[in-house]
């Protein structure tokens, strides 16, 4: 049996969902989906199991697969649903090649069957601080500063995001503080003495940034968001 399972792009798809704007000229996103197309057009499989964001054009792609003889159709599911301890929306797209088939729609009754809400605490899915695997996965994060020099962020153009942040701050009133990280331009972080400073040198400027807005929001909301898991 010939499966695909492919996540597609990880860049956000939700420009596609503009009508003036198709996916053929979607940039990235838009290639990425096409090529992998052009590969299901010429081989075939059986099945096709299609991640994105949640905000991704699927209707337009499941007309794509469709138009090729595939019964196709998507979902959207929360990690939070599924027994573990993290909000992440994606969405899923299943492709059978079988014209007309209903395996798609049995496919996501299934998954929506397995739904158990989390029930347990982060903290009880992670190692002890104390644990020699833990010690052994910051060591190989941070590197060895003798031969690499000191852990810098990779360099990542987020002039996207950067725009939706700003809106964010300016309609929220949030100001331009950055309590949690503060972080400059050019990889530049020193995040809060307990936290783990390895970890947040090695961040992209769009994470650190939308760290101090969730940061902030929290706040303005009444809490602070240290004390809770």
């Amino acid at each position: 049996m010939d499966i695909l399972i492919a996540g597609t792009s990880c860049v956000d798809f939700s420009a596609l969902n503009n009508k003036q704007k198709g996916i053929e000229e979607g940039g990235e996103s838009g290639d990425t989906f096409l090529g992998m197309m052009a590969w299901v057009t010429k081989h075939r499989p059986l099945i096709v199991i299609q991640e994105n964001v949640s905000g991704a054009a699927w209707a337009e792609m499941r007309h794509y697969y469709r138009n090729r003889g595939y019964a196709a159709e998507y979902a959207r599911f929360n990690t939070r649903e599924y027994y573990i301890p993290h909000t992440r929306m994606r969405g899923y797209m299943c492709a059978v090649n079988v014209k007309g088939s209903d395996i798609p729609n049995k496919w996501i009754h299934a998954c929506k069957q397995m739904v158990r809400p989390s029930t347990t605490t982060l903290e009880a899915f992670m190692l002890p601080d104390d644990d020699p695997r833990v010690y052994k996965a910051r060591m190989e994060l941070a590197g060895d500063p003798r031969r690499t020099g000191p852990l810098k962020a990779r360099t990542v153009d987020w002039e996207k995001c950067e725009g939706r942040h700003q809106r964010e701050r300016t309609e929220q009133k949030l100001g331009e503080q950055r309590p949690v990280t503060a972080w400059q331009e050019g990889g530049v972080c020193k995040t809060l003495d307990f936290m783990w400073q390895d970890w947040g040198r090695k961040q992209v400027e769009r994470v650190l940034d939308l760290m101090d807005i969730n940061f902030l929001l929290s706040v303005r909301d009444g809490y602070d968001p240290m004390y809770k898991a």
